[in-house]
């Protein structure tokens, strides 16, 4: 999967922030106790621009649900993927602020997807 989105060019592999963690190093990052990071099946990426988003969100919609793919958001640059199921988050961890869900009647901030961001657990 990453290999797919390096070739498109939405990723770049030398932009990981974070692979696998050590129970240890996921509770000193904040990490959730079920973290895919945990089981190494989990990257969060550096992304050089928010450009690219849309397509990322295009490939999470067509692609994700064969590959199993979670695409969380941090801040419209700062992603995390893994392979634990078709779902997708932002800021709060919920569904409605991800960047790739645009509800009908959400208007201004809350319908570009460009919500206040605070660091995250991941």
């Amino acid at each position: 999967m990453v290999a797919q989105l390096e070739r498109m060019g939405i990723v770049e592999g030398g932009n990981v922030r974070s692979g696998y963690r050590s129970a240890e190093v996921n509770r000193c990052a904040g990490g959730s106790t079920r973290s895919r990071h945990l089981r190494n099946n989990a990257l969060d990426f550096d992304l050089t621009d928010d450009t690219r988003t849309e397509a990322l969100c295009e490939f999470w919609r067509r692609q994700g649900p064969s590959l199993r793919m979670g695409l969380g958001f941090y801040t419209p640059t700062r992603i995390h993927i893994d392979t634990a199921g078709h779902r997708t988050w932002g800021t709060d961890y919920r569904r409605g602020t991800s960047l790739c869900v645009r509800s009908p009647g959400r208007t201004g901030a809350a319908a570009s997807g460009r919500l206040p961001w605070r660091p995250a657990r991941t």
